[in-house]
């Protein structure tokens, strides 16, 4: 069961509209007449039928309960919303720094010959030999 974070209509849906994830994890969900309005509300082209969904929401909004909702709704009606997932300049710059100095290490690393040799393969079958031996011991001299 899911609640609105606009209008707080509690509803069962699969999949809701998510208008904003909490600090906590928790998904503040938007109903389908929600869903809509907020769609007409944010569309690129001017209409009235743009300005009608702003005000609904601004209605709907000023009776919010939950703080941070209210914030997010604020910053999509504005526009101001910014893809956290999008690194900045600065952070590109330097995973780009670390992923060169990754390289330059791989680069410079001493590559390792892998030869094998008879010492390798002595103690494995030191071991099934012995192993061989206790069980012949067990079954034909006891």
């Amino acid at each position: 069961m899911h609640t609105c974070a606009i209008c707080r209509y509690r509803f069962e849906a699969e999949s809701p509209a998510v208008l904003f994830i909490s600090a906590y994890g928790s998904k503040r969900v938007l109903c389908e007449s929600c869903e809509a309005i907020l769609d007409k509300a944010t569309a690129p082209e001017e209409s009235a039928e743009r300005e009608e969904a702003r005000a609904s929401l601004e209605a709907l909004a000023s009776k919010m309960k939950d703080p941070e909702a209210f914030e997010a709704l604020a910053e999509v009606l504005s526009g101001e919303t910014a893809d956290e997932d999008d690194p900045t300049p600065e952070e590109e710059a330097e995973m780009e720094a670390m992923f060169e100095e990754i390289r330059r290490e791989e680069e410079n690393a001493p590559k390792e010959e892998e030869h094998t040799s008879f010492i390798d393969y002595l103690f494995p079958i030191a071991f099934v030999v012995i192993l061989l031996g206790f069980a012949a011991w067990m079954f034909f001299f006891r």
